[in-house]
């Protein structure tokens, strides 16, 4: 992997030769901003792409690190989404600066989030919106 845009825009190795370019989108907002913007994927869309690659070779041969692994990354697309629902509760990111931890203890680093109205449990297969978020 090397980094072509900091954050943005990766150089991947490919297997038997090669590189793919992995664009992430690059928009300015509230506490963000850029000189330069650009669409591109988030990175919830590419958790989703390894989800079903993941659950796609388990078909295949079935394993328990491989469950494991399904398990994982489907904590890493719900962390992401906890993190875009509270940023909306919040109006962090286009209206405030930061976040304030203590307005949410439940959904801050406190699982099973019971503020949170969605769960881990086949997340990929929610319908997303317009922001790339799911619907909640």
């Amino acid at each position: 992997m090397k980094v072509i845009d900091d954050g943005h825009v990766y150089e991947l190795a490919q297997l038997g030769g090669g590189t793919q370019i992995l664009t992430f989108v690059k928009r300015s907002g509230g506490s963000i901003q850029h000189n330069e913007e650009w669409p591109g994927v988030q990175t919830q869309e590419v958790v989703r792409v390894l989800i079903h690659r993941t659950k796609y070779l388990n078909e295949i041969l079935p394993c328990p690190e491989t469950e494991d692994a399904i398990y994982h990354l489907r904590m890493v697309l719900f962390m992401y989404e906890v993190r875009a629902w509270r940023r909306k509760q919040e109006k962090v990111n286009r209206e405030a600066p930061g976040h304030d931890s203590s307005l949410s203890p439940k959904s801050w680093r406190n699982y099973p989030f019971e503020d949170v109205p969605f769960n881990e449990y086949e997340i990929e297969l929610r319908p997303i919106g317009d922001d790339g978020h799911i619907v909640v």
